[in-house]
């Protein structure tokens, strides 16, 4: 298993529409995605959260990955039962070994798991983020998550906030 970080789109722009996504940076330095989730990034697009992806980006601790960095072969089964950024992500995070991937859908993260990648969800980066002293409240950035229509189940929230001790 190797250092890096693999992620999928939907953690990244929940991160960076709630000003949060150079916790990334902070906890694992630098981060990679497919250029599939790139495309679902839109940078450029005039909407919430796309100037930080943008920084990232440029700042070069979110990292593109070419195609030569992962198996077709692999991308083309996950592609039958899953989005071309989560299909990417995995056969990615699988052929690079990476320490996780983040990722948030649930089937994703299901079938991630089956193919032996560990992962983790933003909930996972904002309790590493407190646990490190670079956020205060893990309930608060949830709420501010929730707030912007990103959808995480009251279980998982509740499970969060006492492994944040709040």
């Amino acid at each position: 298993m190797t250092g890096i970080v693999i992620a999928d789109a939907s953690p990244l722009i929940g991160l960076a529409k709630i000003e949060q996504l150079n916790l990334l940076q902070q906890l694992y330095q630098e981060v990679w995605i497919p250029p599939a989730v790139y495309a679902e990034l839109k940078p450029d697009a005039k909407r919430a959260g796309s100037q930080i992806l943008k920084q990232a980006l440029d700042a070069n601790w979110l990292k593109v990955a070419s195609q030569d960095h992962f198996s077709m072969e692999v991308f083309q089964d996950l592609i039958q039962i899953l989005d071309p950024g989560e299909s990417e992500a995995i056969a990615l995070a699988e052929i690079l070994k990476a320490r996780f991937l983040l990722i948030h859908e649930r089937r994703g993260r299901e079938i991630a798991k089956k193919r032996g990648i560990r992962v983790a969800g933003t909930g996972a980066i904002l309790l590493a983020a407190k646990q490190q002293g670079y956020i205060e409240s893990v309930s608060a950035e949830l709420r501010a998550l929730q707030h912007i229509g990103y959808r995480l189940s009251d279980s998982l929230v509740k499970t969060l906030i006492q492994l944040a001790g709040e």
